[in-house]
């Protein structure tokens, strides 16, 4: 948790007694209850209204108005978040107060308060995705305001993974294409331009096999590419397998992070910047995989992952010649060993890679034989965990077993010799 300066200030009583300045944004004082929190979660709402409406006229003033400008590190963290927010396409901006969070800090007239942060980017959110953070009020100099003195709270955000995205992080750099956002930081931003074009060509590829988004699926597509692992490292268990050695993630952006009921606002794609050095060709590849599960959305949802993952190897090699579809190095070595469909387990091991390899070819299979479309019927009923014991042969008349020997035998006719 942050650590809290001791301060001279008002009483709290004092404060809420106090008229409001006439800022244009303020609303009509409060009149103190006495009894729990009603007229602080006013004026911490004030303030965030104050900071939100900054954000959205891209106002300066009125949002360092909102801060406690007596913190000089405050300010240019802030200011640096304002500065990217400020870089893209914002639809809705809101906060709002989580008034059964608010907690006073012993000795002083200061409060933490959990705050709801509503944004949504126009044309790459469905709806407006709503996060949680937790931020520090103390009263301003003249005792009249409540003033946010921190958005950091670390044994707070440690228990809430997954709640930040790389602009509330540290500086990013926005570069923008039809359909196409992308987040860069000053390491990875001399790559935009081929990120750009994997993502924007890779996005009509995808569709031309897929068809339309899924649905709650956005228009267009956010790709991140930045080094700092923090955030990463805050997407701990919710991705499959290892985000630092994947070299790509789909990542699903909920509505609400207390509800994962309500679905996902957007899906985005992470690419890891190790990637982004290899030939047009490589990096079009991967970033079409992500691109089948970012357009897919949530259809498919509790599928196996070979299908999921081997229907996303399949698309991504669609626009590429037979002779430059390369296999992994160990892919037929494992696939020797292969004596039914792939699990979890192979997926989260050492050949990993290589049951990706195993998994396509299986729907490389499919598709030869029952045609194209059958990969996403087969999608469709082995969603929500469905039993592929009895899906497989009801739907293709082979049993889980002889699909992977036929699959991997597929491969095998195509890749020796």
């Amino acid at each position: 948790m942050s650590t809290v300066r001791a301060r001279t200030l008002v009483p709290a009583l004092a404060l809420l007694l106090l008229p409001l300045t006439a800022c244009s944004d303020d609303q009509p004082p409060p009149t103190y209850s006495g009894t729990g929190y009603d007229d602080v979660t006013a004026l911490m709402q004030q303030a965030l209204d104050r900071r939100a409406r900054g954000l959205r006229t891209h106002d300066v003033a009125r949002f360092r108005r909102s801060l406690d400008r007596s913190d000089a590190g405050l300010l240019t963290e802030q200011q640096t978040y304002f500065d990217n927010i400020g870089r893209l396409p914002v639809g809705e901006l809101r906060y709002e107060v989580a008034a059964d969070t608010i907690t006073p800090v012993e000795g002083s007239a200061d409060y933490w308060a959990e705050v709801v942060l509503v944004l949504g980017l126009d044309g790459y959110d469905t709806t407006p995705a709503r996060t949680r953070d937790r931020f520090l009020f103390t009263p301003s100099p003249d005792g009249r305001r409540l003033v946010i003195t921190s958005t950091t709270d670390y044994a707070w955000e440690t228990a809430h993974p997954g709640n930040v995205q790389p602009w509330d992080l540290g500086p990013v750099r926005v570069e923008q294409a039809v359909g196409v956002l992308g987040i860069f930081d000053d390491t990875t931003v001399r790559h935009a331009g081929a990120v750009l074009d994997a993502a924007g060509n890779g996005r009509y590829d995808v569709r031309a096999v897929i068809g339309g988004a899924g649905a709650g699926v956005a228009s267009g597509v956010v790709v991140y590419s930045l080094r700092d692992p923090a955030f990463l490292r805050g997407l701990a268990d919710q991705t499959v397998g290892d985000p630092d050695r994947a070299d790509g993630l789909t990542i699903a952006v909920p509505v609400d992070g207390t509800d994962a009921n309500q679905g996902a606002a957007s899906y985005r794609i992470f690419l890891n910047p190790r990637v982004l050095d290899q030939q047009a060709g490589v990096l079009g590849r991967l970033v079409r995989h992500e691109l089948v599960h970012a357009t897919l959305g949530a259809r498919g949802h509790g599928a196996p992952l070979w299908l999921s993952e081997g229907i996303a190897e399949y698309v991504s090699v669609r626009p590429m010649t037979p002779a430059r579809r390369r296999l992994p190095a160990r892919a037929l070595d494992v696939a020797a060993t292969a004596t039914t469909l792939p699990g979890a387990a192979q997926f989260g091991g050492a050949d990993a890679e290589a049951w990706y390899a195993v998994s396509w070819w299986v729907c490389e299979y499919i598709a030869g034989t029952y045609g194209t479309p059958m990969l996403f019927l087969l999608l469709d009923r082995l969603a929500d965990g469905a039993d592929q014991a009895q899906v497989v042969p009801d739907v293709l008349g082979v049993t889980p077993a002889q699909l992977a020997q036929r699959g991997v035998g597929l491969m095998e006719r195509t890749y020796s010799g």
